[in-house]
């Protein structure tokens, strides 16, 4: 099977993740748009060369006419945070998703990428891959059931990628623990993804463009998983961090250690930054 070439692609979400992501798209010739629900970021995602869009999912999308001209590309990346604070309902992700399928199916678009996350999956105390059982807690089920809108009975070609923990950059390990006491998990591996990983992740997809690429899921996760205790050690570097202390329980918290080696062996990925020990950061970054 052919797939069309990509010239064009859009962005729903341009935030922490995304804004990076416009300027490799960019860099690499293809024609963007982004969306955005804050207004300052419009000018933002304008200076970099995109066009600009101001769009909220609450969870239907009040401008049909701007989300459609979104949509009016050849790849859709939804970079849509389910935030759970704001939203307990299991189903409201699912819904703004939903919103945005709904009007693909009626357009020539066919092709999209969602960033999702490894908390899909069970605290199994072991390595899994993608065909791990998924998790039936309420925040696990949110996402996995916007994944199924994308995937199941649908002619779109939907791959998913799973996050790890998105890091480097402002986001610091040290900075969430600062002088915090008897945490339980110092000794639990790590599943952390540093942010040009995920960028490239997503520019691999649209660079290889085939079967291998599309119709997926993929687990996106550095291949190394230190103890989180030696993370935030290794990050009080960046910023003025207190090392927090760890309890002495003999039975850890439950853990899971993610495998990606499907992305590395279906489309050629690789990582630039294998171990977690090893990200950058800059406390002062945006």
């Amino acid at each position: 099977m052919e797939f069309s070439a990509i010239k064009n692609v859009s962005i729903i979400g341009a935030g922490w993740l995304g804004m990076p992501l416009i300027d490799q798209l960019i860099e690499a010739g293809y024609n963007v748009k982004a969306s955005t629900s804050t207004e300052e970021k419009l000018i933002d995602i304008r200076t970099k060369g995109a066009k600009a869009y101001l769009l909220k999912f609450t969870p239907t999308c009040q401008d049909m006419e701007a989300l459609k001209d979104l949509l009016d590309t050849d790849v859709v990346i939804i970079l849509l945070p389910p935030r759970f604070r704001q939203h307990n309902m299991v189903t409201y992700h699912a819904e703004q998703i939903k919103v945005i399928k709904d009007l693909i199916e009626d357009l020539p678009v066919n092709k999209v990428i969602y960033s999702s996350s490894i908390s899909v999956y069970e605290n199994s105390n072991k390595e899994i891959n993608e065909n791990a059982e998924v998790s039936h807690h309420s925040k696990s089920k949110a996402i996995t059931m916007a994944e199924e809108v994308l995937r199941i009975n649908t002619d779109l070609d939907a791959t998913v990628l799973r996050f790890g923990g998105l890091m480097g950059y402002d986001r610091i390990p040290a900075k969430y623990v600062d002088g915090k006491k008897d945490l339980s998990y110092g000794d639990i591996p790590v599943n952390y993804t540093f942010r040009d990983d995920a960028v490239r992740s997503i520019m691999k997809i649209l660079e290889v463009n085939d079967h291998n690429s599309w119709n997926k899921v993929f687990n996106v996760v550095a291949p190394e998983h230190p103890p989180k205790k030696s993370v935030y050690e290794a990050s009080l570097k960046y910023g003025d961090y207190i090392m927090p202390t760890f309890s002495s329980e003999d039975k850890a918290p439950p853990f899971k250690i993610i495998n990606s080696d499907k992305i590395v062996n279906k489309i050629g990925f690789n990582f630039i930054y294998e171990n977690p020990l090893e990200f950058i950061y800059n406390e002062n970054s945006i």
